[in-house]
């Protein structure tokens, strides 16, 4: 595989009450990326442009250094892709004849690893599809895009529907996917855990808008909730902070910790206490910080 992997530049796409960018991104091969925001935020629209299922109205968008204007087929038969609702799991066709359709299409289809996949979810080869559960669907869209052997994987919301006992055989089949080097994982999810899991990267969209791209632990490390005792943040000049509140303790949430706690050793105030930062928070801060500053430049929804 070319150890290329994904870039868009100034990519943007209008429907008549969403716009999706401009977006610039560069995506390394070899790692998870996990896409978090509400719902409503672009995650989908921005996997169907990867899937060439819909096109950018503007923009440049290349996968392994190939663009689909001269690679259609062949960039899509390197893809598995597990959408919110898939074609698979409405089909009245048997799961082997599922099978069938996907080995003929995809060069990397893997006999041995779909067996393996039918024991490990519990997948019955002669059942209809559109008369199984809900998280049986789930789990025959999952194993038939991991049987594929994709150089990259996309996985939108993958395991709605999955007890806790088959979530975690999940994390387990990924994670063993990514032992082969250089494939590439996008992972759109309400699920913090999954993030905490399985992501190398964590990229935050709000209203089609690219609101944060960072490696986790970097992230993670950046933001910080501190206690200092009684003062008042906003007479410290200090960097970073995203929430205070004053009480015994002044309890400050910052978003630039190690410029944060500099200031406060520089200005000779002890930090009594540390905390990281849930991943939840952050995101509920960074669109906090987001909405406000629309309501400050007189912005409303529509001029998204």
């Amino acid at each position: 595989m070319s150890a290329q992997g994904i870039e868009l530049r100034g990519v943007e796409k209008s429907f008549e009450s969403f716009r999706f960018g401009p977006l610039d991104l560069t995506i390394e091969p070899g790692a998870v990326t996990a896409f978090v925001g509400p719902n409503g935020s672009g995650k989908t629209t921005l996997f169907e442009m990867l899937l060439n299922i819909c096109r950018p109205d503007h923009g440049a968008m290349t996968l392994f250094g190939l663009d689909y204007e001269r690679h259609d087929v062949a960039l899509k038969r390197r893809i598995g892709y597990v959408p919110d609702r898939s074609f698979v799991e409405e089909a009245s066709s048997r799961i082997d004849d599922l099978a069938a359709f996907h080995r003929h299409w995809y060069p990397s289809w893997s006999e041995d690893k779909w067996n393996e996949l039918c024991e490990r979810f519990e997948l019955e080869p002669k059942a209809k599809a559109n008369a199984m559960s809900k998280g049986m669907k789930r789990r025959l869209a999952f194993c038939l895009a991991i049987a594929q052997l994709p150089d990259l994987l996309i996985l939108d919301e993958p395991s709605a529907g999955f007890d806790p006992y088959v979530w975690r055989i999940m994390l387990e089949t990924i994670r063993e996917y990514m032992n082969g080097g250089d494939r590439t994982v996008l992972i759109a999810t309400h699920t913090m855990e999954e993030v905490r899991r399985l992501a190398d990267y964590v990229a935050l969209l709000y209203k089609g808008q690219l609101l944060e791209y960072k490696e986790k632990d970097a992230l993670t490390d950046d933001w910080r909730t501190v206690w200092i005792e009684a003062s008042d943040p906003d007479t410290l000049n200090l960097p970073g902070i995203v929430e205070y509140e004053r009480g015994a303790l002044t309890r400050i949430v910052t978003r630039q910790a190690a410029f944060t706690e500099q200031a406060l050793q520089a200005a000779g105030i002890p930090v009594m206490k540390r905390q990281a930062v849930e991943l939840d928070e952050m995101i509920h801060y960074m669109i906090a910080e987001k909405k406000h500053g629309e309501q400050g430049s007189g912005k409303g929804d529509t001029d998204v």
